[in-house]
């Protein structure tokens, strides 16, 4: 092959590099993101928008999965939770839900813990791109949601329902009385019950006629759930 063929074929290469791509030709690419680095795996994190909870209330998951400075879009992020019991992490991890990367890295899904639980972030890798480690954990303390209806009933009683959720059974819950709405000095106690095999209680007294009551129902902290209050329930006046 001739000096002046070697160059040329040179020359073409050169060029074939530098050239722009033309419309609807782009070469797909991450940036930095590209994989071709196995000793920088992503990183993937978790955030929670309440750390504390009543059963039943929604929270929101939120983090990112980033490769260098570079966020790692269309990616499946799994979060799990692990459950903890008196305060110590118990059992492996479960899959509670699974979001997908925005174009920035970014991703968010909703939770409803029913207990106290770590909850972290898990990126399996696809795409090119290895796994991430796991993200750290991040603790979620979940209130029992307790509800009350307290009602009058004929001789002067005064009756008292509800339930609890997450369901709890023979759990001991606390019936308190307290001065009226603006005038807030204290809890007393008005009587107590336990739940029964479904959550629910009941809870009857008799009282002095005429008085009037503003009652609320506690059930207090257990090994899987902090201690709730129910709403107080105003103005219960027993008659005959």
């Amino acid at each position: 092959m001739s000096f002046r063929r070697v160059m040329s074929i040179g020359v073409l290469a050169a060029t074939a590099v530098v050239l722009p791509a033309l419309p609807g030709q782009a070469t797909p690419n991450t940036g930095s993101c590209d994989g071709s680095y196995p000793t920088n795996a992503p990183v993937v994190t978790i955030q929670v928008s309440a750390r504390t909870l009543t059963a039943g209330q929604s929270a929101t998951a939120f983090g990112n999965l980033r490769k260098n400075a570079c966020g790692i879009r269309d990616a499946r992020v799994q979060i799990q939770r692990q459950r903890v019991v008196n305060g110590s992490a118990t059992g492996g991890w479960l899959r509670v839900a699974t979001a997908t990367t925005g174009r920035n890295g970014l991703y968010s899904a909703g939770i409803a813990p029913l207990h106290n639980e770590l909850l972290r972030a898990v990126f399996s890798g696809g795409g090119g791109f290895a796994a991430a480690p796991p993200s750290r954990s991040v603790g979620i303390n979940v209130r029992t949601a307790i509800s009350e209806n307290a009602r009058s009933a004929a001789g002067c009683k005064i009756i008292v329902r509800g339930a609890v959720k997450p369901s709890k059974f023979h759990h001991q819950v606390n019936i308190q009385a307290r001065a009226p709405r603006g005038q807030f000095d204290g809890w007393r106690s008005f009587g107590h019950t336990l739940t029964d095999g479904t959550g629910h209680y009941a809870y009857s007294r008799t009282t002095k006629c005429g008085r009037v009551y503003n009652l609320s129902a506690l059930i207090g902290q257990d090994s899987t759930n902090l201690a709730g209050r129910s709403a107080t329930v105003y103005h219960v006046k027993s008659h005959k």
